[in-house]
């Protein structure tokens, strides 16, 4: 028995290892020195707020967003002025014409292409998308149905409408405003 003890011994300091008893008083030794630590940063931060030396926030400062959320008070989409620029273009566009197959095309792709380029270069309409739609077709007594869906912002988001009757002809021109986030 003596033998295995003092083999076990003779191991523990051949691996330079401690017995339970002193790594219990490394374990206190390093607790009591992390609190002392502690204390002293307690014992500092009390020290700055008895001087009076910490940082207030400032209160003259005004903070304002870098973004727009969406378009600024009373700029939504000009649903009038849309409706004033298409019947101005339209009058021009297709005042005194008689309705031809061939010259339909050609009238609906002018009229849009024309609109399309007013409302671009005239940049009144900063970050807003806009579609322009024209359906021209004969009036010869049968019914037409023209329908349209979007999901949009309806804070925003708008679209103008105008409808020409030409005689022998209709002309019916959206135009959709959507604000780009």
């Amino acid at each position: 028995m003596s033998v295995s003890k003092q083999t076990g011994q003779s191991s523990q300091s051949k691996r330079g290892g401690r017995s339970s008893n002193e790594s219990k008083r490394g374990d206190r030794d390093s607790k009591d020195s992390n609190l002392d630590n502690i204390s002293d940063r307690e014992s500092d931060v009390k020290g700055e707020e008895e001087a009076g030396t910490e940082v207030l926030p400032a209160t003259d400062v005004t903070i304002y967003n870098a973004y727009n959320m969406g378009p600024a008070f009373g700029k939504k989409f000009p649903v009038p002025y849309i409706i004033f620029i298409l019947n101005q273009m339209t009058q021009e566009r297709l005042a005194n014409k008689v309705y031809s197959a061939e010259e339909a095309m050609k009238w609906t792709r002018d009229l849009a292409d024309d609109i399309n380029l007013k409302f671009k270069g005239s940049g009144s309409f900063p970050r807003f998308k806009h579609v322009v739609n024209v359906m021209l077709y004969q009036q010869t007594g049968a019914g037409c149905c023209y329908g349209a869906r979007a999901i949009w912002d309806p804070l925003s988001d708008d679209y103008g409408k105008f409808t020409y009757d030409g005689g022998s002809f209709v002309c019916i021109i959206s135009v959709f405003g959507c604000y780009q986030y």
